[in-house]
């Protein structure tokens, strides 16, 4: 019959051939993905392994955009910004001299220059001294008034013979001198079309007019200087953005490999951001999720001089709503602003400058984004020098905003991982307390700690603690003590140990405590027989993994872990409950105190020797295991000095005893068959709530097949796994022998089923 099982793609199953079953006489060569090619290993394999249902595949996360920056961190960067802005070209100062050149060229009476400035769309008038009454002057760019206004808005060169008389400019050169007459006007015009400049000659009255030579001359010369000022723009843009880049990713680097104190590296990071876009102030405001307002520290450098980066710069710190204000509106928006007037813009909340006594005039406001949307805002107040900011400013502050959202983004990671920490904390203390034992059974036990009679056959691998389920607690403290002789010195701390133990273990009919007593009395006597063989650590860690090799099971397996995706799932993508049974394990381990007496060295040797136990009852790794033994044996390389060879052993040996159930009489093994079969069923259940097809061991439905299932499981699993221990340990054979004694019982039971199946109908005449 074949199951609902061939609609899970087991991994491999793609490229198997069929071989037929396991023939268990012939355990070595093993080979996985034969046996898997089997339909029924497959039906009893299926639970323990990695099957890949066919579902409806998850849409693949959105690729996350926010990434971190990690590079050296330039402690100088900041202390050489002076060095470094004097390395600016003075663009002023180097017009002023080639109009002069200029001037004496063309033979000019003088020479005027004027500025453009883009924000408020003006020409400026600047003169070397600027103490002269029209230094400073300004007029709109715009035809019909002045000449040079009408050339910085045509961006085209002008030359008149006789300015007086020209109706084009009512005004002149817009500034009172009565002698001149003769004026060539050229702009001073970048490879982008943006005017930079213009350069007004002029001529007195009685002086000859200009020729084309000269305006040819003049030209040129502007020509040559808009393309040496547009390559000088862009190597100082890439300059300091190459700076920032280097001094931002420094700066990362060496909060994010320490302890993050946000308040530190932002106040760096607005320092230094002033400094390179030139603004008086930086406000960084965060957004306090609790209360839904904005949280605004100033960090305000009123000594332009300090290079101490150490200095906390935060001077003030105000709450407002996010309803007002600019920086509300950014941070409802999420969109950048830049105010070029803050009192003539409706949008400013005045009551920032009543409180901290600032005037404001100018603002660039950026959104702070990280994964979860809008961190906080980022705010440079009053552009230097300018009247507003530029573009080129708000480029530059794009790049800061990266790195103030690295570190808000860093800095709530540090507080939701200490807040949990701490409730981590609180959670452990709580634990402790909840699995300490019950004073009455921790006084019962710590009064008679072992048993006064060891039960008959209880140094058989046969035994079963039926009409013992009293006395499993006294009697793991005999094989404790008997296994680890003169370690078991304190009795209270082992018996605090056993009881824990076994309050930590779930009341569920197959993964609970009574499981892992039968599972550490097969261990028991392996060692019994094999003292000598093993190092009293390996014993200890040998008898105590299988203690706690299940311990805190919830009764689903792995596979189930990873089909809904559980919590140890992420957290143990591999060996999901082994990994947390082993973490339990320890953490009773370390509440009971009971390795403080071993030095930190051999503990760890301990706790690593626990942790490769646990986690080889994982039949999944046991695959593994059987595999490269298998090898081994078959070519007779085994060696007991080997450290990989021994630990391939204990694997064999955990396995073992994890599946000694399989080596009990037949009513034993039927009733502990019948309790995991119960807890397959429960998750079956749900998996069918789920609108999966459960495996064909875990549907009620099929309970007809659990015999079959049984002889093959044995057959497959069992008997292969005890064959190797046998091999290897001789004086095991028992093990081996139960479990054949067991399959031919199961293989009984179907014969008598068919026979009743097919026994003719009795009638009567």
């Amino acid at each position: 019959m074949i199951s609902s099982s061939n609609k899970d793609i087991i991994p491999g199953q793609e490229t198997m051939s069929v071989t037929g079953r396991t023939d268990i006489n012939s355990t070595m060569p093993f080979s996985f993905t034969s046996l898997m090619a089997d339909k029924a290993s497959q039906r009893v394999i299926a639970p323990y392994v990695k099957v890949l249902r066919r579902i409806e595949p998850e849409a693949p996360p959105k690729k996350e955009e926010f990434s971190y920056y990690l590079h050296k961190k330039p402690i100088a960067l900041l202390q050489k910004l002076s060095v470094y802005i004097s390395d600016m070209v003075d663009l002023i100062s180097v017009l002023h001299e080639t109009a002069n050149v200029l001037k004496v060229v063309t033979h000019s009476s003088g020479v005027t220059l004027y500025m453009i400035d883009l924000e408020s769309q003006e020409i400026i008038l600047h003169s070397r001294n600027a103490e002269l009454p029209h230094h400073g002057s300004r007029w709109k760019i715009e035809t019909g008034r002045t000449l040079a206004a009408h050339v910085a808005f045509k961006k085209e060169n002008v030359m008149v013979d006789d300015i007086i008389g020209d109706q084009r400019f009512p005004e002149g050169i817009g500034w009172r001198r009565t002698n001149v007459k003769a004026i060539m006007c050229v702009p001073v015009v970048t490879p982008e079309e943006e005017c930079i400049a213009v350069i007004e000659l002029f001529k007195e009255v009685d002086e000859e007019p200009y020729k084309k030579t000269d305006l040819q001359i003049v030209v040129a010369t502007t020509g040559w200087m808009g393309a040496a000022i547009h390559q000088n723009q862009q190597r100082v843009a890439l300059q300091k953005q190459q700076e920032l880049n280097y001094y931002l990713l420094g700066l990362s680097k060496h909060y994010f490999a320490d302890h993050l104190v946000v308040d530190k590296i932002i106040s760096e990071i607005m320092t230094f951001a002033k400094e390179t876009i030139g603004a008086e102030r930086g406000s960084f405001f965060i957004i306090d999720q609790e209360s839904d307002e904005l949280v605004a520290d100033l960090f305000d450098d009123d000594d332009e001089n300090t290079n101490d980066l150490e200095h906390d710069k935060k001077k003030i710190k105000i709450r407002f709503s996010k309803e007002r204000g600019i920086a509300g509106l950014v941070a409802r928006t999420g969109q950048t602003v830049n105010i070029k007037d803050a009192y003539k813009d409706e949008r400013f909340n005045k009551e920032v400058d009543t409180q901290t006594g600032f005037i404001t005039r100018s603002i660039l406001c950026m959104p702070i984004i990280g994964r979860d949307g809008i961190l906080g805002v980022v705010q440079l107040v009053n552009k230097k020098n300018a009247a507003c900011f530029s573009d080129l400013d708000e480029n530059m502050f794009k790049t800061f905003c990266v790195y103030c959202a690295l570190a808000v983004h860093y800095s709530n990671l540090q507080g939701k991982m200490k807040k949990i920490g701490l409730q981590n904390e609180i959670q452990n203390d709580m634990l402790k307390v909840n699995i300490f034992p019950c004073s009455h059974d921790m006084t019962r036990l710590l009064n008679s700690p072992f048993p006064e009679e060891i039960p008959p056959d209880f140094e058989t691998f046969q035994w079963y603690p039926l009409g013992y389920e009293d006395q499993m607690c006294s009697l793991s403290m005999y094989m404790l003590a008997d296994i680890c002789g003169d370690w078991l010195q304190n009795v209270k701390q082992a018996c605090e140990f056993v009881l824990k133990m076994k309050k930590c273990y779930r009341s569920i009919s197959y993964h609970n405590f009574a499981h892992a007593f039968c599972v550490t009395h097969c261990m028991y006597n392996i060692l019994k027989r094999n003292m000598e063989v093993f190092t009293p650590l390996e014993r200890k860690a040998l008898i105590i993994a299988c203690f706690g090799h299940d311990v805190d099971h919830g009764g689903f397996t792995n596979n189930f872990l990873r089909l809904t995706n559980h919590c140890l799932y992420q957290l143990y993508p591999e060996s999901s409950l082994e990994n947390h049974h082993f973490r339990t394990t320890m953490f009773i381990i370390s509440s009971c105190n009971l390795f403080t007496s071993l030095p930190e060295k051999e503990f760890k040797e301990l706790q690593q020797e626990i942790h490769d136990a646990i986690i080889a009852t994982d039949l999944v790794f046991y695959f593994q295991t059987r595999g490269k033994f298998s090898k081994i044996l078959e070519n007779k390389e085994f060696d007991w000095t080997n450290a990989s060879h021994r630990l391939l052993l204990k694997s064999i040996m955990m396995t073992t005893s994890d599946m000694s159930g399989q080596a009990k009489p037949f009513p034993v093994a039927k009733n502990i068959c019948d309790g995991l079969y119960k807890e397959f069923y429960q998750q079956g259940d749900i998996e069918k709530n789920m609108g999966l097809c459960p495996l064909a061991m875990m549907d009620r439905d099929k309970q007809e097949s659990i015999p079959d299932d049984q002889v093959q499981f044995l057959s497959v699993v069992c008997l292969p796994c005890f064959e190797i221990l046998h091999s290897l340990l001789p004086n095991t054979e028992d093990i081996l022998s139960l479990c054949l004694e067991l399959r031919e019982a199961w293989k009984e039971l179907i014969m008598l089923r068919e026979k009743k199946i097919c026994k003719p109908d009795q009638s009567s005449i």
